[in-house]
């Protein structure tokens, strides 16, 4: 249209009537384009609008069936929960049963124990019964043995004194105190002044022994203590072959196997448990040694005696031969005890 507007041929331009007939036309297809897209609009809106109403529906039928499905798996939950009691009680039962079952057992175990109890308690009181009667028997037994053993020593000891005392019948009186010469270990610690053996105030004891060594017969020793409050003084035999040394007690080392001593206390002591009911020892007064209550003594021995206290001393009165012991026809309660053995009381 435009290009036939402005052709340079007159006749060939459109006319007035032409130009109007155009715009009309051109007005007419606005309009109705524009009453279509109206309506196009009207129908989109109502499409929407249905659409709405779709979803709305769809939603609602979701709810619906969502609270359809809950209220079966509700139902569901309740069917097992009421499966789950049921089964619980049978449960219970069945523990029941078996607790009662169990307690039953328990009473039957607990009736087996104390039978088995009952059982073991005769069974121990029988062993003990047997027991006790095996000891008796071997207490009489032992006591047997021992008194045979002690009447076959008795008998023996009693022969070989009976011995000793008849071997001496011809031994002479040829000893005295003034014969003894004392072996003295520390002279600044104690002196003999012939037959007097004193402690100086010097050292801490003092043990003497004295020559001659002895080798048969029974000899008596014998003096009296003075000045010796102190419970430490002693006296004895011992074999030839110890040497005492200064500041030590007879008894120190392998000494104690090789001599036997009487305490002041009146106790005789050895290897072993001391031996009690001698009489004690007192100052100024006389005590006297015969070493015939021990047998089996060394071939050869010495007198010892003990002193602690300072300036104390022991005078020698007795030194002789004898044929028999004093102590014959025997002591009430005597014991006769043995060279180099363990001593028991």
């Amino acid at each position: 249209m435009l290009e036939s507007m402005i052709s340079k041929i007159p006749s060939q331009r459109p006319s007035v009537q032409s130009l109007l007939q155009s715009n009309i036309m051109q007005l007419v297809s606005v309009i109705e384009k524009s009453n279509e897209e109206k309506e196009s609009q009207q129908s989109i809106e109502q499409l929407n609008k249905e659409n709405n109403e779709l979803k709305t529906k769809y939603q609602l039928l979701e709810v619906e069936k969502e609270q359809e499905k809950q209220r079966a798996l509700s139902e569901i939950d309740k069917l097992k929960e009421e499966k789950i009691k049921a089964l619980s009680e049978n449960d219970k039962l069945k523990q029941e049963k078996i607790k009662a079952l169990a307690e039953k057992d328990q009473e039957k175990i607990q009736a087996l124990v104390e039978k088995d109890k009952t059982i073991a308690v005769k069974e121990q009181e029988k062993q003990k019964e047997l027991q006790e009667k095996q000891n008796a028997q071997s207490e009489r037994d032992l006591e047997k043995r021992r008194a045979d053993t002690e009447h076959a020593e008795v008998i023996r000891l009693t022969a070989e004194i009976t011995r000793q005392n008849q071997s001496l019948l011809s031994v002479p009186s040829s000893l005295n105190p003034n014969m003894l010469v004392g072996i003295i270990p520390g002279p600044d610690h104690v002196i003999q002044q012939d037959n007097k053996i004193i402690k100086t105030n010097k050292g801490r004891e003092s043990t003497v022994a004295f020559n001659p060594v002895i080798t048969s017969g029974i000899v008596r020793f014998g003096g009296f203590l003075e000045k010796h409050p102190n419970c430490y003084f002693s006296f004895g035999i011992a074999d030839s072959s110890v040497v005492f040394g200064s500041n030590e007690w007879p008894y120190v080392g392998e000494n104690k196997k090789k001599t036997v001593r009487y305490d002041k206390d009146g106790d005789l002591k050895h290897i072993g448990d001391q031996i009690n009911g001698n009489s004690r020892i007192y100052e100024n007064k006389s005590v006297a040694m015969e070493p015939v209550s021990v047998i089996n003594i060394p071939s050869s021995i010495r007198f010892y005696i003990y002193l602690w206290d300072n300036n104390s001393q022991f005078t020698i009165t007795q030194f002789e031969n004898v044929q028999y012991s004093s102590a014959k026809g025997g002591i009430e309660g005597q014991k006769i005890v043995e060279w180099g053995k363990e001593w028991k009381k």
